[in-house]
């Protein structure tokens, strides 16, 4: 449930307080449960064997279940100060689960906790949230999110593709007398092992992490956000980004656009910043015809890593990819704000190595006939294709094929 309370702080302390210091708190939050059904997603340690077929009972990680609270407080006239804790919590978490593993656990994820000044020269956050790029790629009309999210890896992400048979191994170099054709072992796949996230993945520059951020005021119809921080599983990554976004109407209807740049500066064991930088930019655009509900969104951003020194020569390692890129394209109906219908298209190419592409095309449909309350469905096929590659001796080389993974998914998004 969601309420509003108006304090002053002298009912709180016992001290006189004016009006200005009117606090309002709100407390929020959600629980989202689907059914998702697999065929042909396998675990790590069996790669292509066992069932072929798995249903697991999971919490929806395109918006996962989560707990909030926030207050604001008016400072002066157009100044207002405020916070925001934001907690996920949920178990058998969607991108988690495989059929080694059909029960997760519980997990807390701490999303957010930032603390805000919104003035008439823009907004100041400090904190632990989203970088100034975030979700710029993932400006969306359809309504379809809950289950046709842009990251399409965040549903069934965990789901290894199976190998079709194929003779494993052969001479490469010239001159030589191809070996006997070995059988394939599928539960020891060497370099070819490959899960839906490793396959796919939409490169949301750097997510969340501990930054400080500015978002201008409105300049005509765009905001700019610029914002500084650290990230990596020890905080040793500096973080810098710069983003745009807009929503504005154009001829016959509505159009959100989001375009964004980071760069992520490597601290090698926190000791040095020789690391390769990795630098992600691009955007999204979405438009909305209102006269009919029809809507298209396309995006496109890429993630650009140098190989190391010792990766650049190394045979093996040289396959590895310096730029990996995402394109998605929605085709959405949305006749009123009960009824919400997708159809959507994915790739990343080179997401690990040269010459691979992981993609999806799915369906998606979700019934809303409250704003607190979704029922959703939706039907997706993901692919993988991997090019030949060789060992670093050049000696044994593979040309790998994955059968396709196909997921449906229903579930209920309850928000309180």
């Amino acid at each position: 449930m969601r309420f509003s309370k108006t304090l002053l702080a002298a009912g709180i302390f016992s001290i006189a307080a004016s009006p200005a210091s009117a606090l309002e708190v709100e407390v929020g939050g959600q629980v989202n449960r689907a059914i998702m059904y697999a065929k042909d997603g396998y675990n790590a340690n069996e790669l292509g064997l066992g069932s072929d077929t798995e249903i697991y009972h999971v919490d929806n990680r395109n918006s996962p279940t989560r707990f909030n609270i926030g207050g604001t407080q008016r400072i002066i006239d157009g100044w207002t100060a405020g916070a925001l804790i934001e907690v996920g919590v949920f178990a058998n978490a969607s991108n988690d689960v495989d059929p080694a593993q059909k029960n997760t656990g519980p997990e807390i994820d701490e999303r957010v906790t930032d603390a805000f000044l919104d003035t008439p020269y823009g907004k100041l956050t400090v904190g632990l949230g989203e970088g100034a790029a975030y979700n710029a790629g993932r400006r969306d009309y359809s309504g379809t999110g809950v289950i046709s999210f842009r990251n399409p890896s965040l549903i069934g992400g965990e789901l290894r593709f199976a190998l079709k048979p194929f003779p494993a191994s052969f001479r490469s170099r010239p001159n030589r007398t191809p070996p006997e054709t070995n059988p394939f072992d599928e539960a020891n796949p060497f370099g070819n092992e490959v899960s839906i996230s490793g396959s796919i993945r939409d490169y949301n520059f750097e997510g969340r992490h501990n930054r400080i951020r500015y978002d201008s005021p409105r300049i005509g119809p765009v905001t700019i956000s610029v914002s500084a921080g650290h990230d990596g599983s020890d905080g040793q990554d500096s973080i810098l980004q710069m983003g745009v976004k807009s929503g504005l109407r154009v001829p016959g209807g509505r159009m959100l656009v989001g375009a964004g740049y980071s760069r992520a500066t490597q601290n090698i064991d926190n000791l040095s910043s020789d690391g390769p930088d990795v630098n992600t930019y691009g955007g999204s655009v979405s438009y909305f015809h209102s006269d009919t509900g029809l809507n298209l969104t396309l995006a496109a951003v890429n993630r650009a890593e140098k190989l190391t020194p010792e990766e650049a020569v190394d045979t093996f390692d040289a396959t590895d990819s310096e730029l990996g890129q995402f394109r998605y394209v929605k085709l959405g109906y949305r006749p009123n704000r009960t009824h919400a219908f997708d159809v959507h298209y994915g790739e990343t190419r080179d997401r690990n190595k040269n010459d691979e592409k992981g993609s999806v095309i799915g369906v998606g449909y979700v019934f809303s006939p409250t704003d607190l309350f979704d029922a959703y469905a939706g039907a997706k096929i993901h692919s993988h294709e991997r090019a030949q590659w060789c060992t670093t001796s050049g000696n044994t080389c593979y040309a790998p094929e994955y059968e396709d993974i196909v997921l449906v998914t229903t579930g209920l998004r309850v928000k309180f």
